[in-house]
């Protein structure tokens, strides 16, 4: 099973999409499947049920973040590169939803 069909798996089983999404990558940045389940959980139902960004974006954004993000407050390449990332996630996210609504 590859990882597009594992996350699909979980969220079909019952976890959010942040934390199907999360968790499906939890090894690879040294995360436990439970650590990842519980860190992203927050994030289900729009953030915490609020119904606004979805989950499969919040849990992008912690990928992301893991792979990319700063360490020291004096990394401003990879501040950047991960806003960067981010930016151009957004962009291609939503121009593929936009295109299943219309």
């Amino acid at each position: 099973m590859n990882r597009v069909e594992r996350a699909v798996s979980r969220f079909k089983t019952g976890f959010s999409c942040s934390q199907a999404l999360l968790s499906t990558y939890d090894t690879q940045f040294g995360l436990t499947r439970e650590t990842a389940l519980r860190v992203s959980g927050a994030f289900g139902g729009g953030m915490g049920r609020r119904g606004e960004t979805c989950g499969a974006v919040t849990g992008a954004f912690m990928l992301i973040g893991l792979k990319h993000g700063m360490t020291s407050v004096d990394d401003a390449v990879a501040k950047e590169e991960t806003y960067r990332l981010v930016n151009e996630f957004v962009a291609r996210f939503y121009v593929k939803s936009c295109s299943v609504v219309i």
